[in-house]
C-alpha cells in the first residue's frame, strides 16, 4: 500500500503530533508499505527541535516550507484592537477569536498550497493508495480533501485533538469547515472516548474509529539520591488552558523541602512567575528534551504533576492529555489539577495512585502536597503498576495494529461504498 501522510509536526520536533506520526509511519514502513511523509520544513521557527530524532525507517520524508502568511492576520489584529483604543473601548473579543477573523481555518494555512503542489507533483511518480492528514492544524485537513478529490482516493483524518467540538476556541465556522472536509473523508480517527461518542453521533458511526496515543517507554523507580519531595511536569505552559500559577502559590507556602523539575518550554512569562513568587530554589527549568533524556529527568521524580484549565463555558473537557498515559504507565504518584472531564475520568480509572487538587479549595491543595511530602520522608512514596490490561490496551503495537486496519478497511471497495451511503 502506498500512504501520503501529512504530518505538519513531524520529526525532528519534539511534541506529541510528531511522536505519533513517527510511530505510525514507522509500524506501517516495518509491514512494507511505502510511506510518504509530508512536513513543515522550517525548523527553525520551532525551539524545540532534536535533528536526532528522525524516522529513520521510512523512504521517503518531503519537507514542505510554508508561505509566512503570518502578515495576513497579524496586522489586521493589532488594526481591529486599536479601533477599539482609539474609542476608549476595551476589546470584548479575546486576541485568539480576533486572530480567527483573519486566518483561513487556523494560523497554519500557509503551508496547503506549498504541500498541495509537492504532494502533486509527487503523486505523478507514486500514485496513493490512501491518504492520511494529522490535525491539527486543521487546515491540513483541506490538503487530504483536495487531493483526495482530484487522484480518487480514500481519506483518513486523524483528530489528535477535537475540531468543531473542542472544549476550547470552537465556534460555528469550525462546524462548517469540519462537514465540508468530513463530506470527502473515509474515516475519521478521534483519540478520546469522549470525543469517538460525539463525533459518532454527527457522522457514520462505521467511519469513526477510537485510537489514543500509546505511552512511551516505561519510567524507572525513583532514584534514593536526593532530600527533596520533587514533581515533574512535562510540556508546555500557555497561561489559560495550562497555568503553574495554582502550582506555584502553593510552593511559595511550602514550609517543607520540595522542588518541581519543569522540562518543556524555558518561556519568558514562566520566569517572571518563578520570581514573583520567590521560587527560583524551588523550581528547575529544563529546555525541551528527546524522549531518552526526558524520561532519565522524568524517572528522578517523586510525583508527576498534571495541570488544565477550565474548558470554555457551556463546553466539557474531552481531550485525553497523552501525559496522563505516560503517567499512568509509570506507576508514580500523580498529582492531578483538573477540570472533570476526559482526562481526570481517565486517571480516575487507571491510576494507581491519584491526588486531585483544585485551585479553588487552597487549603485542600497545600494539604495533598504536605501528605505527599510525609510520605516521601518516611520513605512511602513507591510505584504501583496499572494492570497488564492497561498495558496491552495503550502499547503503540496495538494503537499502531488498530491505525492500519483503519488503512486497510478505506481501500476496499465494499467500506468505500458503505461511506458513500
Amino acid at each position: 500500500m502506498n500512504i501520503f501522510y501529512f504530518s505538519y509536526f513531524s520529526p525532528p520536533l519534539l511534541n506529541v503530533g510528531a511522536n505519533r506520526s513517527r510511530r505510525f509511519s514507522e509500524s506501517l514502513t516495518r509491514l512494507g508499505h511505502r510511506v510518504v511523509v509530508f512536513r513543515e520544513a522550517r525548523d527553525h521557527r520551532f525551539a524545540n527541535v532534536d535533528n536526532k530524532n528522525k524516522i529513520e525507517l521510512l523512504a521517503d520524508i518531503v519537507p514542505v516550507s510554508s508561505w509566512n502568511i503570518d502578515w495576513c492576520w497579524k496586522w489586521p489584529t493589532i488594526i481591529h484592537k486599536q479601533c477599539y483604543r482609539l474609542r476608549h473601548w476595551r476589546s470584548p473579543e479575546r486576541d485568539g477569536d480576533i486572530a480567527k477573523k483573519y486566518w483561513l481555518i487556523d494560523m497554519h494555512w500557509g503551508w496547503i498550497f506549498p504541500a498541495l503542489y509537492k504532494a502533486w507533483q509527487k503523486s505523478k511518480s507514486i500514485k496513493p493508495d490512501v491518504i492520511v492528514v494529522s490535525c491539527p492544524p486543521f487546515s491540513s485537513a483541506l490538503i487530504g480533501r483536495l487531493l483526495s478529490k482530484w487522484l480518487n482516493v480514500p481519506l483518513v483524518l486523524d483528530f489528535r485533538d477535537a475540531w468543531s467540538q473542542a472544549s476550547y476556541f470552537s465556534d460555528e465556522n469550525d462546524v462548517k469547515s469540519e462537514q465540508k472536509i468530513m463530506q470527502q473523508a473515509s474515516a475519521l480517527i478521534v483519540t478520546s472516548m469522549a470525543d469517538y461518542h460525539t463525533y459518532q453521533s454527527l457522522y457514520p458511526q462505521h467511519s469513526v474509529r477510537y485510537i489514543p496515543n500509546s505511552y512511551d517507554q516505561i519510567l524507572d523507580h525513583v532514584s534514593d539520591n536526593h532530600k527533596v519531595l520533587t514533581l515533574g511536569y512535562s510540556g508546555t505552559w500557555d497561561g489559560f488552558r495550562r497555568s503553574a500559577k495554582g502550582l506555584f502559590k502553593q510552593l511559595a507556602q511550602c514550609d517543607f523541602p520540595i522542588r518541581l523539575i519543569n522540562v518543556g518550554d524555558v518561556q519568558d512569562e514562566m520566569m517572571q512567575l518563578i520570581r514573583e513568587y520567590k521560587l527560583t530554589d524551588k523550581v528547575v527549568m529544563i529546555g525541551a528534551q528527546p524522549k531518552e533524556k526526558l524520561h532519565d529527568i522524568l524517572s528522578q521524580c517523586d510525583v508527576l504533576f498534571i495541570q488544565k484549565g477550565k474548558p470554555d463555558k457551556g463546553k466539557a473537557d474531552t481531550h485525553l492529555a497523552t501525559k496522563a498515559i505516560d503517567y499512568v504507565a509509570s506507576g508514580k504518584p500523580i498529582l492531578a489539577e483538573l477540570p472533570d472531564g476526559e482526562t481526570s475520568d481517565f486517571l480516575r480509572r487507571h491510576a494507581t495512585q491519584l491526588y486531585e487538587v483544585s485551585i479553588e479549595e487552597p487549603a485542600i491543595y497545600l494539604d495533598q502536597l504536605r501528605h505527599l511530602y510525609q510520605l516521601f520522608e518516611r520513605n512511602k512514596l513507591s510505584v504501583k503498576k496499572p494492570s497488564s490490561d492497561f498495558y496491552y490496551q495503550y502499547g503503540c503495537e496495538k494503537l499502531a495494529s488498530d491505525f492500519i486496519q483503519v488503512l486497510t478497511d478505506v481501500t476496499t471497495s465494499s467500506f468505500t461504498e458503505r461511506v458513500k451511503t
